[in-house]
């Protein structure tokens, strides 16, 4: 007689990792200030590359990893003099929204209604890809959160990619999927184009969706721009520029705006893109904006055996929450 071994598969909703190794954390539990993470493992909406419905995991056990290897107990950065907090204080990670495979509306909405949650509650969310359709969905619960929390507030919004994703349909993948999610979010009613701002795109891109966001009076930096005029700078003006009239700012984090010889394990790939140390200064360079919600997508761990995709994706994450993590050392 041969025995049966029964493995038992935790849900999706319950991560083997949790992001900076944070708690885990019911929704309706959430504090306002707090970051909440919420996974989106869905790559149904990319139209090649696939994987990323592994980025969630890999990138809760990357900045696990990256933790540990930091000096234990409270550590002193001396380039910005601040010590480090635990994440219990500052971040919760709520698990990962429900994904029913080929439905994106039912996913769609599973996500949003955690990123709205969190954002009622007056918490960030942070959303974890997946393809960069999954952004929609994040911020479209965050626009619904943010009129419910505060009906006459505004947000901007500044992308960092390598594509535009402002098309209004894409093949037989039709108008919800990785290469329209902008589109979806200029349209929701808490945002307008002239506060819309790409930073990063390389190559080739569409005249008529390039003519239609300058029209609206959107805002678009090459890689070209960020190698020319330096990151800070880069990012200084699209800030200024996302921030008009607005009370809030919503960042798409897109890692395939960095070159691919640095980081091959994405959806959509680019050369001549921005190096890593250009895109660690950006996001030092919006480290202190008034975030309202974020996302960082596209990190597809079976693309790279090598695993720096998601160590160097686990990096941005430590810059842009460096103001959550970190303390002055003059508070006690």
């Amino acid at each position: 007689m041969i025995a049966t071994i029964t493995t038992f598969h935790p849900p999706l909703s319950q991560p083997g990792f949790r992001l900076f190794d944070g708690p885990l954390c019911d929704l309706a539990d959430v504090s306002a200030g707090q970051i909440g993470v919420v996974g989106m493992p869905s790559d149904w909406t990319h139209s090649s590359r696939l994987g990323t419905r592994f980025g969630p995991e890999a990138l809760r056990k990357a900045t696990t990893l990256m933790q540990s290897m930091r000096p234990q107990g409270v550590s002193f950065d001396p380039d910005t003099r601040r010590r480090s907090a635990p994440a219990d204080s500052w971040l919760v990670d709520c698990g990962d929204a429900e994904v029913t495979a080929q439905d994106v509306d039912a996913t769609t909405q599973a996500i949003a209604a955690m990123t709205e949650g969190l954002t009622i509650a007056g918490a960030i969310p942070l959303a974890l890809g997946g393809d960069h359709y999954n952004s929609f969905p994040a911020c479209l619960g965050y626009s619904r959160g943010l009129v419910k929390r505060a009906p006459d507030k505004r947000f901007g919004y500044i992308q960092i990619d390598g594509h535009l994703d402002f098309s209004d349909r894409l093949g037989a993948w039709g108008s919800h999927n990785h290469a329209t999610n902008a589109r979806r979010i200029s349209e929701l009613p808490n945002i307008d184009v002239s506060n819309m701002v790409w930073v990063g795109i390389a190559g080739w891109v569409d005249g008529g969706d390039l003519a239609l966001i300058e029209k609206q009076g959107g805002r678009i930096f090459s890689a070209s721009d960020v190698h020319n005029m330096g990151a800070a700078e880069v990012m200084r003006q699209a800030l200024a520029h996302a921030m008009q009239g607005c009370d809030e700012l919503y960042l798409s984090i897109d890692i395939d705006a960095m070159d691919a010889g640095y980081l091959p394990g994405t959806g959509s790939i680019v050369h001549s893109g921005i190096t890593p140390r250009q895109y660690y200064d950006m996001l030092d360079g919006l480290s202190e904006a008034p975030l309202g919600g974020l996302d960082i997508v596209e990190v597809s761990p079976p693309l790279d055996p090598s695993e720096r995709t998601e160590f160097l994706a686990a990096e941005m994450l430590f810059r842009i929450l460096r103001r959550f993590r970190t303390r002055p050392v003059t508070e006690q």
